[in-house]
């Protein structure tokens, strides 16, 4: 009964992990042109964000449906944090990044400073869904 809400995490767990841990790395080490890489990036993030929202939506509503395993409040709050850590950087953070970069270009302080909190919300996502796809195949 567990495989489905674990199928879900795993995705969602693996997609986000490839694309920051392997993708967008692949890109810059890549490609010459850094602007290209980083509006590829930008576009994977942001598809990142969007299954993330879907993917999440479907586990609460595969958990619903399994009396087993009805997440509680907490369960519940664990689902959606990391959803809104990445709503946060896509829709608060990435405005003032690209307005930073309008500015300064990317090499501003202001540019570096937007570009680490989105990166922080971006990482604390991914390792959160690891975490929760790792304790939820210890049960």
């Amino acid at each position: 009964m567990r495989a489905g809400p674990r199928l879900i995490l795993a995705l969602w767990a693996g997609g986000l992990v490839t694309i920051g841990g392997v993708v967008a790395p692949t890109l810059f080490a890549t490609l010459d042109d850094r602007a290209l890489a980083g509006r590829i990036a930008g576009s994977l993030f942001h598809v990142a964000t969007l299954g993330s929202v879907l993917l999440c939506l479907l586990l609460l509503l595969v958990e619903r449906h399994v009396q087993v395993s009805r997440p509680t409040g907490r369960q519940m709050i664990g689902r959606v944090a990391p959803v809104l850590l990445l709503a946060s950087s896509e829709w608060l953070v990435r405005p003032l990044l690209e307005a930073a970069r309008a500015t300064g270009g990317s090499t501003s302080g202001q540019f570096a400073l937007w570009h680490g909190v989105s990166t922080l919300l971006y990482v604390a996502a991914s390792a959160w869904i690891v975490a929760t796809l790792a304790a939820e195949l210890r049960r």
